[in-house]
């Protein structure tokens, strides 16, 4: 078991999910109070079934697994990684939360990422969920587990949701189009 900055399931911020796939359960742990709307949309695409029969397709050995487009259901990989729930919202992100330097800060708000300075964001580390987006304010359903190695460079570009708190051996045993049953909110 993760613990991931010292947080437990016992906090009411946590929300508790299983993603159920051909390799097993890969237990999360949502954190609203870093990122409450990534949570509230991830938990509502789950209970809707969005996810269910989704793949794994994007796999990057000792970096990510990606999953979350719809899309990939069908049988043209070229157009994998490209779909979404059909709307996208704000990045809920702290920087300065996460370590990232004021000289990147201004970098990055220069190319478009808007920060909430209010929140407690959480760093890109491994066993972390967070939001694939194609740019700033670009999030949609597509999420990542960083599976072997921390990824500060992604700090300030990628909204953390929460963290694997069980399963990170079937994490890393996630091979590119491997299916997601469904992914369940178990509070």
């Amino acid at each position: 078991m993760i613990l991931y900055l010292q947080r437990t399931a016992k906090e009411k911020n946590l929300v508790s999910a299983t993603i159920e796939t051909e390799k097993g359960n890969i237990e999360l742990e949502l954190d609203k109070g870093a990122a409450p709307k990534t949570v509230e949309n991830f938990v509502k695409l789950a209970k809707d079934g969005f996810y269910d029969g989704t793949k794994f397709h994007r796999v990057v050995e000792d970096f990510v697994i990606q999953g979350g487009d719809p899309l990939s259901k069908d049988n043209d990989p070229n157009n994998d990684g490209t779909g979404g729930p059909g709307y996208t919202f704000e990045d809920e992100i702290n920087p300065r939360s996460i370590g990232v330097s004021e000289e990147r800060i201004k970098e990055l708000e220069a190319a478009g990422y808007v920060y909430n300075y209010n929140l407690k964001s959480l760093p890109n580390k491994v066993g972390a969920i967070a939001m694939a987006n194609s740019g700033p304010n670009t999030n949609g359903s597509q999420f990542f587990i960083i599976t072997t190695k921390d990824q500060p460079h992604l700090n300030g570009l990628h909204t953390v949701f929460g963290w694997v708190s069980n399963g990170m051996d079937v994490v890393r045993q996630i091979k590119q189009g491997d299916i997601i049953k469904r992914i369940t909110i178990n509070n």
